[in-house]
């Protein structure tokens, strides 16, 4: 998904995303992550969507995230196999993280290093000031 602002006259949703940002990346697995602000009703919801895909190292489990001793609320979303071969398959695993207004307004000023941690595996990502400052942005468009 890239940069956009999503008005969605049927489901109520009015949405900034930022475009997709390399938050994690090593040999086996990258993870990506959109920063978004979305209003549904008198309801906003600040947050980071991430998406991994690994190779060969088996499934994360994602299953919650913190940042500096603080636990932030993590939404599992889809696990997919994108496909199998001899070194291994594809995994693909979905989420979001959750954060208030002034955890997402600290974002935009410094960025924002999270601890997903799953059963399989755990890895810290790095969501620069940009991904928060666009969603923001796209926002108000």
């Amino acid at each position: 998904m890239n940069r956009s602002n999503v008005n969605d006259v049927h489901t109520g949703i009015s949405a900034g995303v930022s475009k997709r940002f390399s938050v994690y990346d090593n040999l086996l697995a990258n993870v990506t992550g959109q920063a978004f602000v979305a209003t549904k009703g008198p309801v906003t919801k600040y947050g980071i969507y991430v998406s991994q895909v690994a190779t060969g190292s088996g499934w994360s489990f994602f299953n919650s995230a913190y940042s500096f001793g603080i636990q932030l609320p993590y939404e599992r979303g889809n696990r997919n196999v994108m496909g199998c071969a001899g070194f291994g398959c594809t995994l693909q695993e979905e989420g979001a993280i959750l954060l208030t207004q002034a955890q997402f307004a600290q974002g935009a000023s410094n960025g924002m290093e999270i601890k997903l941690q799953g059963s399989g595996n755990s890895v810290i990502i790095r969501v620069p000031a940009q991904a928060f400052q666009e969603a923001y942005g796209q926002r108000s468009q």
